[in-house]
C-alpha cells in the first residue's frame, strides 16, 4: 500500500519537495486537500485557508463536501472567506464535482459563487462530470445562458461511479461517455466567450488529440490540460512542451487520502495494473 501512496498522493510535509519537483518538468501544480471528511470541516477549512497563504499564485482544487456541503450556509460562509483570500493570493479555485446526493448542492454554490466572483476573469473554475447521462444539459445551460460574467469549464469523466450508479445517471457504455466528453469539448470551442477557459483533465488520448486539433484551427491559449500524479506521466511530459499541463497534486495524512486513493485504484485499474508490472 505505501508505495501507491507515495505515487498518488503526498504528506503535507512533502508538499514544497513535490511542487518543486513538477514544477521543474515544466509543468503547473493543481493543489488539493484531499480530506473529504464533514465532521472535522472547522480544521479543513483553516488547511485550506493556510494552503493558499503559503503557495500563492497556484490552482487549488475545493471539495464542498470537506466544508460540510450539507448545512449550505455554513460552507458557503468558508467558501466565501476562502474565496477572497485565493483572490488575495492570485490563486484559482476549482470546485469538484462529487457524488450524485450532494451534487446539485455543489452545482448550486459554485453557480452563486462564480456569478459574484468570475465578473472581469475566471477566478473559480466549475466541474462537469461526463459520465452523467445529463451533464451536457447542465453543459450547454451554463454555455448558452445570457450571463454577465465568464465560465472555467473544467471536464471530466467522472470518479464516483460505485455511488453514482444506482441512481441512474450514468452512461450505459464508455463509448458514450467518451463521445459526451469529446462533445464537450466542441462545444467549448464553438460556443464560448473570448475570456471563457476550458480545462481538459483526462488521460485518454483520443480526447486530448481532439483537443490539440481544435486548438490548432481555434488558436485559443485558454485551454490547458490536467492528469493526475503518478499516471499518465509521459504523456505529461509530452504535452508540457507544447502546451500548459497541470498535475493535481492531492496530499494529507493517510487515513484523509483513502477516499481519494480508493477512487483511482477503481477508476484507472486496467492503468495501474501496467504502472505496477
Amino acid at each position: 500500500m505505501i508505495p501507491i501512496i507515495n505515487r498518488f498522493t503526498c504528506t503535507r510535509r512533502q508538499l514544497p519537495m513535490m511542487i518543486n519537483t513538477i514544477q521543474n518538468k515544466n509543468m503547473n501544480v493543481i493543489l488539493d486537500y484531499s480530506n473529504e471528511n464533514n465532521v472535522q470541516h472547522q480544521r479543513n477549512f483553516h488547511e485550506i485557508m493556510d494552503l493558499i497563504q503559503h503557495y500563492p499564485n497556484h490552482h487549488i482544487a475545493i471539495k464542498l463536501s470537506s466544508l460540510n456541503i450539507q448545512n449550505k450556509d455554513m460552507a458557503e460562509t468558508y467558501l466565501e472567506d476562502i474565496t477572497k483570500r485565493a483572490l488575495q493570493n492570485n490563486c484559482k479555485l476549482l470546485i469538484d464535482a462529487e457524488n450524485y446526493e450532494i451534487q446539485e448542492d455543489i452545482y448550486d454554490t459554485t453557480d452563486k459563487f462564480i456569478k459574484q466572483y468570475n465578473k472581469n476573469e475566471v477566478n473559480i473554475y466549475k466541474t462537469y462530470q461526463l459520465y452523467r447521462n445529463d451533464s451536457m444539459n447542465v453543459l450547454k445551460y451554463d454555455m448558452f445562458c445570457d450571463r454577465d460574467y465568464f465560465l472555467g469549464f473544467k471536464l471530466v469523466r467522472g470518479a464516483y461511479y460505485n455511488e453514482d450508479k444506482a441512481h441512474n445517471i450514468l452512461f450505459d457504455t464508455i463509448e458514450e461517455t467518451h463521445a459526451n466528453y469529446d462533445e464537450g469539448i466542441e462545444l467549448f470551442f464553438k460556443q464560448s466567450k473570448p475570456q471563457d477557459k476550458l480545462l481538459c483533465a483526462t488521460h485518454n488520448e483520443d480526447s486530448i488529440l481532439k483537443t490539440i486539433h481544435m486548438l490548432k484551427i481555434h488558436n485559443t491559449k485558454n485551454v490547458s490540460f490536467a492528469q493526475l500524479l503518478g499516471m499518465s506521466d509521459q504523456l505529461s511530459r509530452q504535452l508540457s512542451k507544447e502546451h500548459r499541463i497541470y498535475k493535481y497534486l492531492p496530499y494529507g495524512d493517510f487515513q484523509d487520502t483513502l477516499p481519494y486513493l480508493i477512487r483511482r485504484l477503481y477508476e484507472n485499474y486496467p492503468m495501474l495494473l501496467n504502472i505496477f508490472k
